[in-house]
């Protein structure tokens, strides 16, 4: 009976919205589609800091991962430390952005949104905290526009692209022909995307209903489960130009590695980067493989700089057991010896 009671809540769930983004937020900047949204921190809190973080999202998927539900909100937690908090939301491009370029994210956006936090905060710099492909921009941008940064945390960010991941494999130019997708669609089509991360664990598509199942009596997992599948087909675009570029400089040439990749009139060059750096990884990581971001560490010129490893897979980095035990303390910690500093 106690079970038929479970499932019977469980099915009253299925189909309604979950309680995604539940952080109280205010609007501190907006351009084009893209907002950056603040987050107050805990006042009462003690050992509060004055530097603020920017957490800088990918532009594949919707922001809210990072806080995605009551208990699984990285931004929730942060804020709740005494922390400042700031994450851009890059919005849903449509036609009109076909043509934005990945300079213009590092060299443009970024720069604006880094001066509006600063402005917002009455701070001189930042903490960067980017994520999966994000992080890759706020290496980009730190490389560039050095002054303005404090830190820079790395979470699942890929770097070298030279490795048999499966979407590297997926992404030769020996099998797909970039330029011809750009020029046929120009952003790449949602459901396309998400086809293509779904087909990552096909299997995976079937056998998570069966865990929820089995796990129905599990309140704190159902409601996660429920809010990250919706997260997951709440899908999202990017521009095609930068899609073109990122594809094709990264993931086909790898010019990233080799301080190569061009954005404007400058080379990033990773080995200009001398702030401190807290890169973490996942174990587990079938997206963004481990060995794809701990390459960093020997090409990175900071002479402070820390690798953390822990269990788990891509997602686990955001709302896993061990983003909630180590990640976000550690993420804390290392903010707030910055500030120390």
């Amino acid at each position: 009976m106690t079970q038929l009671v479970h499932l019977t809540r469980l099915l009253a769930k299925l189909g309604k919205k979950p309680n995604i983004a539940p952080t109280p937020s205010r609007l501190v900047y907006q351009e084009n589609k893209l907002r950056v949204l603040g987050y107050a921190p805990a006042a009462s809190r003690q050992g509060r800091s004055s530097l603020p973080v920017l957490i800088v999202n990918s532009l594949v998927n919707k922001y809210y991962i990072l806080d995605l539900t009551p208990g699984k909100s990285f931004v929730a937690y942060l804020a709740g430390e005494g922390i400042p908090v700031y994450m851009i939301d890059w919005g849903v491009p449509d036609a009109g952005d076909a043509r934005l370029t990945l300079a213009y994210h590092v060299n443009h956006y970024l720069r604006r949104v880094v001066e509006a936090v600063c402005a917002d905060a009455s701070a001189e710099q930042v903490v960067l905290i980017g994520y999966c492909m994000g992080g890759t921009l706020s290496l980009m941008y730190t490389a560039l526009h050095p002054a303005r940064v404090a830190g820079l945390v790395l979470l699942a960010t890929p770097v070298d692209f030279a490795n048999d991941a499966i979407l590297n494999l997926w992404t030769r130019r020996e099998y797909f022909d970039v330029d011809k997708f750009v020029d046929a669609f120009g952003n790449p089509p949602e459901r396309l995307l998400q086809s293509a991360f779904m087909m990552m664990k096909p299997t995976k598509n079937i056998t998570k209903y069966v865990d929820l199942l089995q796990r129905a009596d599990d309140e704190d997992f159902v409601e996660t489960f429920l809010a990250f599948d919706y997260w997951v087909n709440d899908v999202v675009s990017l521009p095609g130009e930068t899609f073109r570029q990122f594809v094709k400089w990264c993931y086909q040439e790898n010019q990233l590695v080799q301080g190569k990749l061009r954005l404007g009139r400058r080379v990033v060059k990773l080995d200009q980067i001398t702030v401190p750096v807290l890169n973490v990884v996942a174990n587990h990581d079938d997206v963004v493989p481990r060995v794809s971001s701990e390459a960093l560490m020997g090409l990175v010129g900071s002479r402070e700089k820390e690798l953390l490893a822990v269990n788990g897979g891509h997602h686990g980095l955001s709302i896993g057991k061990s983003a909630v035990e180590v990640v976000w303390p550690r993420i804390v910690a290392w903010v707030r010896e910055r500030c120390a500093g």
